[in-house]
């Protein structure tokens, strides 16, 4: 019988680039300790069912599911839809529909991940789905920033999305009533930036709906001067990998570099602690896992995922954008 509070988190246990599935196990076994009233439902194969039975994980906190395909990274999007029927991403997104679990999480590629949620979960009122992740700001302190790589190509009116998107998620994690909205560009001036931008910003403005607080630059994004950060998926997606490059800079330095690197860097800025995309817009929780992330940043999007299920925020907007 299901307890009333407990969270239930369909797991792709096998995307992502080199799946190691003990990486996998290992992270169930800390979301589950992390998170008392967890349970995960693991989408795999045969490997990863082995390698969860090592981990000696409460058999009450997950359920393993034999899915034996793998989508692979850069799989064309006609084919994911078409096929892969057993592969463990669909299977795990079904798990959603179907109302089998509250969220699905995966580490595959985002072209397939993105393309089977729509298709599968459909998307809310006409809106454009962007992936969304939290920015850290300070100690303590947040922001939203999207669209990091949902959409190769975006409109204006998609920007204009975004932006309501990533307002109301922002309400609902940080029961703040009016976030800070901006859209990243190249400098702040009014006139600067390309027609995207300007033409974007145009529509924001006159949404009444959304708290707009004009450009952001990139040097900006880590310092708490907006709420939600919107950009196109190209280059939210480039600004996202350029700031995790850094991030690998400071942690694979060498000899007294490496420990003064260590010493330099707050603990806020730990990369692993912020893994996890909202693929938001789309008619149910989905979560986006960094492919390449170790044991620790995937049980920290099992966790966070089941945060996002507790709070409700898919009704949320649904609520607030169909009514």
């Amino acid at each position: 019988m299901k307890n009333n509070n407990e969270i239930i988190v369909a797991l792709d246990g096998t995307g992502g680039d080199n799946v190691d599935e003990r990486t996998v196990a290992s992270a169930v076994r800390f979301a589950t300790v992390m998170c008392q009233n967890l349970k995960v439902l693991c989408f795999g194969t045969q490997k990863l069912n082995q390698a969860l039975s090592v981990e000696k994980i409460d058999p009450k906190r997950y359920e393993f599911i034999d899915a034996p395909e793998c989508i692979p990274q850069d799989e064309d999007p006609r084919r994911v839809l078409e096929g892969y029927t057993l592969s463990s991403m669909r299977q795990a997104i079904l798990a959603v529909k179907e109302q089998k679990a509250q969220v699905v999480v995966s580490s595959g590629g985002t072209g397939p991940f993105v393309s089977l949620c729509r298709h599968l979960l459909g998307t809310i009122g006409g809106l454009r789905p962007a992936l969304c992740a939290r920015v850290p700001a300070g100690v303590d302190k947040y922001s939203l920033m999207l669209d990091l790589g949902a959409n190769a190509l975006s409109t204006p009116k998609d920007l204009r999305d975004f932006a309501l998107l990533g307002q109301l998620a922002y309400k609902s994690l940080y029961n703040k009533s009016t976030p800070r909205v901006s859209i990243l560009n190249v400098g702040t001036e009014r006139n600067k930036g390309n027609s995207l931008v300007k033409e974007a910003r145009d529509l924001i403005e006159k949404d009444q709906n959304i708290n707009f607080y004009g450009f952001i630059e990139s040097d900006k994004l880590f310092t708490d001067d907006a709420d939600v950060i919107v950009t196109d998926g190209f280059t939210g997606n480039v600004a996202l990998k350029a700031a995790e490059g850094v991030a690998n800079a400071f942690l694979n330095g060498k000899g007294i570099q490496k420990f003064f690197s260590k010493l330099a860097r707050p603990d806020w800025l730990q990369p692993w602690q912020y893994n996890g995309s909202i693929l938001l817009g789309v008619d149910g929780l989905a979560i986006k896992s960094h492919a390449s992330a170790g044991k620790e940043a995937v049980a920290v999007a099992l966790v966070e995922s089941g945060k996002f299920a507790s709070i409700d925020l898919v009704e949320s907007i649904k609520k607030t954008t169909l009514n």
